[in-house]
């Protein structure tokens, strides 16, 4: 027999308020740790929000929210054993809640109003991350300023997420990987960048006016001999794009259209200077259109005389000089 585990309301009204639990493979609990570490990722989106705590189990998720603001929370689980915990605990506060007592799939068409805030963590059996999403995305509840919080263990393989959604943030604590998952739509930025040059950050500056999510990927090319190292280009990029909220700098080892579809991605973003270049990028952009789907959109650029090839040779030349 699985012992009972007491977790505690870390912040707001009910601060401190015991949470009962049990631990064994159909309830598998927040850690305060791990919890107090969402919703320092999520603080804002919390007070006055709508919350849907799917695959609720204790409710920890939804009532931590209610303690700090929540205008309203739904609990979804169709759990027998989860849902006498989950009533035991709700029975302790005096707010806003609805519990619903069936499947997810079920429960999103009985949600009348946009939801702002959800939690996911479902048990070890329901791991299908893509498909739950997908049910939000199909749902009526989800909007703009929707955001989404997958809790799954730091050891899971990674996940699909559909078109429309993005993430965001990632962060891992200890054993567990937090997933914070927005509406919208995330574009990649591609380029051995060597260097990174104001040319590629006003292309930052572009693709945000258009995107919810720039991600920066150094890719090798086999044609180029690189000056600069690997850790020093992303320390450089960081640096640049580190005033921008939105921004991700990643290192891929193989192609911009694989890179595109292993994380769902359907646009790349790319720079040109001149006709010529316009000419090569189109050819480039039919490829990867034809082999993965994957649709390129051009921004000329603001300063024509600056390259990474340009101050690459004149960095070697003040060498030479030296």
């Amino acid at each position: 027999m699985f012992g009972e585990n007491i977790l505690r309301v870390i912040s707001g009204k009910y601060k401190d308020l015991t949470i009962e639990t049990l631990r064994d493979r159909s309830i598998r609990p927040t850690t305060d740790r791990v919890k107090e570490s969402i919703f320092n990722l999520i603080q804002q989106d919390c007070k006055g929000s709508i919350v849907l705590d799917l695959f609720s189990g204790t409710g920890a998720l939804g009532i931590e929210s209610l303690s700090r603001g929540a205008k309203k929370a739904y609990f979804v689980d169709n759990s027998r054993k989860s849902l006498s915990i989950l009533k035991r605990n709700l029975s302790k506060i005096d707010d806003n809640y609805v519990i619903l007592e069936r499947s997810y799939e079920k429960s999103l068409p009985l949600i009348k109003e946009k939801v702002s805030l959800i939690f996911i963590d479902p048990p070890y059996d329901m791991k299908n991350y893509y498909n739950i999403l997908n049910h939000l995305i199909n749902s009526n509840i989800i909007d703009a300023n929707t955001t989404i919080v997958i809790e799954r263990e730091k050891t899971e393989k990674k996940y699909k997420i559909p078109f429309g959604l993005y993430l965001y943030k990632s962060r891992s604590y200890g054993g567990s990987t937090i997933d914070i998952i927005k509406v919208g739509h995330s574009v990649v930025i591609p380029g051995t960048f060597d260097p990174f040059t104001k040319g590629h950050e006003f292309l930052v500056e572009q693709a945000l006016k258009e995107f919810s999510k720039v991600n920066v990927v150094i890719l090798n090319n086999p044609n180029k001999t690189p000056m600069l190292s690997l850790k020093k280009r992303l320390l450089i990029i960081k640096d640049f794009v580190r005033k921008f909220s939105n921004v991700d700098v990643y290192y891929y080892p193989g192609l911009t259209i694989d890179y595109c579809n292993d994380n769902n991605i359907r646009f790349i973003v790319r720079g040109v200077r001149n006709n010529a270049d316009f000419n090569y990028e189109e050819e480039m952009a039919k490829w990867n259109e034809k082999n993965g789907g994957i649709k390129t959109l051009f921004f000329y650029a603001k300063d024509i005389d600056i390259s990474s090839t340009s101050i690459r040779k004149s960095m070697e030349y003040d060498k030479t000089k030296k």
